[in-house]
């Protein structure tokens, strides 16, 4: 199945660092990762991060999610993992030789499965391995909001529970999370005189009973910068598409 991955990881690089902004330095020996900048500017961290065997994983975990909802079903054009960034969510070390795994971290990857005329995008977190194996993956939630994973971990039980009560779904026992996106990107807000930086809103998609259920996220930092609070918005029931 890697054949069906065409992609090359200097490409990969370049593209990454482009759509942030960063300028790629000189690797370090083991490097440690603690943050999107530190992963960028280490070349030997970005070439484990999109290694071939990592963008295997990544196709892999998005064609189980395209089966899970349902998508492109009788798609039999060649699939393409396209990445668009990485979240570092718990700091990790590339030894230098790049051929050895890291024994703590955990970071998620977003990309885009390409597909039959048309794209999904996907997450995908990596937690290394202890032992030294290979870190282990896992689907996470599907889409291309703002909100980090603690966060979303944090406010998606409520968010599902909420969006399904008050579309009339309650009776419903599981809701997938379908989709997450930006609706408003960072702003300042005014309350009560003070200035609130940095606000802003999402809409996620959940599936339940058929049924697909829009709910709006709003995102507030803290003015300390200790964390991010949230609380939910309108929810809209969409009509049942056409057979």
């Amino acid at each position: 199945m890697q054949t069906m991955i065409r992609i090359m990881l200097a490409i990969v690089v370049s593209v990454v660092a482009t759509f942030l902004g960063v300028v790629v330095a000189p690797a370090r020996a083991d490097t440690t990762v603690n943050s999107n900048a530190d992963l960028l500017n280490s070349p030997t961290a970005m070439q484990y991060v999109f290694s071939r065997e990592a963008m295997l994983v990544m196709y892999q975990l998005g064609v189980e999610q395209d089966k899970k909802f349902n998508l492109q079903p009788d798609c039999k054009q060649t699939y393409r993992v396209k990445p668009i960034g990485t979240v570092v969510v718990k700091p990790f070390a590339v030894p230098d030789d790049g051929r050895q795994n890291p024994r703590t971290g955990v970071w998620l990857t977003r990309y885009q499965l390409e597909r039959c005329g048309e794209s999904k995008t996907y997450n995908a977190l990596f937690v290394a391995n202890p032992q030294g194996g290979k870190p282990v993956p896992k689907a996470f939630y599907p889409g291309n909001g703002a909100a980090g994973p603690v966060l979303i971990q944090d406010a998606v039980m409520t968010a599902a529970a909420m969006a399904l009560a008050r579309a009339g779904l309650k009776e419903c026992k599981n809701a997938d999370v379908f989709d997450m996106r930006i609706k408003r990107p960072a702003h300042d807000v005014v309350e009560n005189g003070k200035t609130i930086r940095g606000v802003w809103e999402e809409t996620w998609t959940f599936r339940a009973c058929g049924r697909m259920v829009d709910i709006d996220m709003n995102f507030l930092p803290d003015a300390d910068g200790g964390g991010t609070s949230f609380h939910t918005g309108a929810v809209k029931l969409q009509p049942i598409a056409a057979e």
